[in-house]
């Protein structure tokens, strides 16, 4: 390279240094901001560069750049006059064509003169088209035929794979790895087929999070461990096929796998954590383990293709919020076994019509179908001694508690018993054909978001029993008119009247409720 000392310009990527495939930078130090430029790209995408940056005076062509050329796999030529002009360069393109390395040529001026000496080189290049490099279609087409060996490889320490900087679209994980690292393969965006050899036990956290366009994984039966969030986000991923039937599947490990349709697990499998398929809302169907016991938190949440399940016999609780968003779901058999229903379970179940809960049951959480706008039914074995259905609404055992009145149950008025003490949170969400709830004067507490959207309403009592109010509990009810509030009402939630923009609330003046009317604006005037 030529020498030139008044340069200030700097290539600033690490030059590689090391035994495996890499490319050749043959520049003029004259252009080394664009040629920096272009590094930068050609960096970006993982790939190994030798380059020299001294400024070495001499007349002899050096011993370490005719023994980098020999043992490099191809020759980044960047031409412009100055680098034609050069010694060093035209040295190191001679030395090249001598070697028979594979050059490709990237100019960077129009109309270079070029020496005949080298022109007989030149012009004889075929592996990339010459034409100056002006444009980003031009880069990621010269970047695209470069020799994916020069790609920077796996880094393995001790059998386990630290880090993958591969830009190949296939990789096969060698013999000595027994486990891949955190975050390894993270966002390795051009991968598409990862072939796990026998002696891999475990992936770690966000392993292969990101890698967009994998689209098969096929794990097997010696891996006994994937870590959160390992393949979470692979937006391309169709298939996955588990065979340990030990194995433990991390929090989240394929969330957002939005492409998945197909899933073997095997039969024995017990557990599944929460949020492991999360949000896959390509995946129509899924058989779920004979012996599993546990569905995690969110593990099946915004699956919104799903449209019937079956929940095995061996399975004793479904934790919060497991098919909370599948809009899709039609039908669900709950297990025989099951103890517990969490919270928010079927939340935005919106096409479930009804549902029979098991003797078995004896906890279930709070608003465990809120906006199950489609739901008319729900039924209780009758030997179940912790809750019961009552004309298609379920309540505690002793009915002191109403926990769900069905959104799309077809009733305009109705009359909560009398033995009701709390209306749980959420329990009226969007009953859009209630018109008049008659509350009885046992009632003390109301629920969160418990007559939320509840459009039909336009007159609401509550009887001096009540002494709270909780978050949003009328909001959304667009045509309440009237909502009368005793005194007796002292703790008053937030949001409560959002959305009611045509409410006067009728209470006796200096009352918490006035009070609270005053702070927050809402219309208001004694009886």
């Amino acid at each position: 390279m030529e020498n030139n000392l008044n340069s200030i310009q700097k290539i600033t990527i690490e030059s590689y240094d090391g035994p495996e495939p890499y490319l050749f930078v043959s520049y003029s130090h004259r252009d080394a901001k664009i040629v920096n430029e272009v590094l930068q790209k050609i960096d970006k995408e993982k790939f190994r560069i030798w380059y020299d940056d001294t400024m070495e005076i001499g007349d002899d062509f050096r011993e370490e750049l005719r023994s980098k050329i020999e043992h490099s796999s191809a020759i980044l030529l960047f031409i412009s006059n100055a680098s034609i002009q050069s010694k060093y360069c035209g040295m190191e393109i001679i030395t090249a064509f001598k070697y028979e390395k594979r050059i490709y040529p990237i100019y960077l001026e129009e109309n270079v003169v070029v020496p005949p000496a080298l022109s007989m080189i030149l012009d004889n290049l075929q592996h990339v088209k010459s034409e100056v490099i002006n444009t980003d279609k031009y880069i990621s087409k010269l970047i695209a035929s470069l020799p994916t060996e020069t790609m920077r490889a796996l880094n393995i320490v001790d059998g386990v794979l630290v880090k993958c900087k591969d830009g190949s679209p296939i990789i096969k994980i060698p013999d000595e790895v027994i486990s891949v690292g955190n975050s390894a393969f993270k966002n390795c965006e051009k991968l598409e087929t990862i072939i796990v050899g026998d002696n891999v036990k475990s992936f770690g956290n966000e392993s292969f999070r990101g890698c967009k366009s994998i689209k098969s994984i096929v794990l097997p039966v010696n891996v006994k461990h994937i870590g959160e969030s390992a393949f979470r986000d692979c937006i391309s991923l169709k298939e996955l096929v588990v065979t340990n039937p030990d194995i433990e599947i991390g929090e989240r490990a394929f969330e957002n796998c939005s492409n998945l349709t197909s899933i073997s697990l095997p039969a024995s499998m017990s557990e599944i954590y929460g949020g492991v398929f999360n949000s896959c809302k390509s995946l129509e169907n899924i058989v779920l383990p004979e012996k599993l016991t546990i569905l995690g938190e969110s593990s099946l949440a915004d699956c919104i293709k799903i449209k019937e399940i079956d929940i095995p016999d061996e399975v004793t609780k479904i934790d919060d919020m497991v098919f909370n968003g599948c809009t899709g779901l039609e039908k669900i058999k709950l297990s025989k076994n099951l103890t517990k229903i969490g919270k928010n379970t079927f939340k935005d179940c919106s096409a479930l019509k009804s549902i029979f809960i098991p003797a078995s049951v004896t906890s279930i959480g709070m608003s465990p179908f809120r906006s199950c706008n489609s739901l008319t039914s729900i039924s209780v074995d009758a030997k179940n001694k912790y809750f019961k259905s009552v004309e298609d609404i379920l309540f505690n055992k002793s009915k002191s508690t109403l926990i769900c009145f069905p959104a799309c149950l077809d009733k305009s008025e109705y009359v909560i018993p009398d033995s009701v003490t709390v209306i749980s949170d959420w329990a009226f969400c969007e009953c859009n054909n209630l018109e008049i709830i008659n509350i009885p004067d046992s009632v003390y507490e109301i629920g969160e978001g418990a007559f939320y959207r509840c459009t039909s309403l336009k007159e609401m009592i509550l009887p001096d029993s009540v002494t709270r109010i909780d978050d949003t509990a009328f909001r959304g009810c667009t045509n309440l008119e009237k909502l009368v509030v005793p005194d007796s009402v002292k703790d008053f939630g937030w949001g409560i009247l959002n959305g009611c923009e045509n409410v006067t609330v009728i209470c006796s003046d200096n009352s918490a409720a006035a009070l609270y009317c005053e702070r927050k604006n809402i219309k208001h005037r004694p009886q």
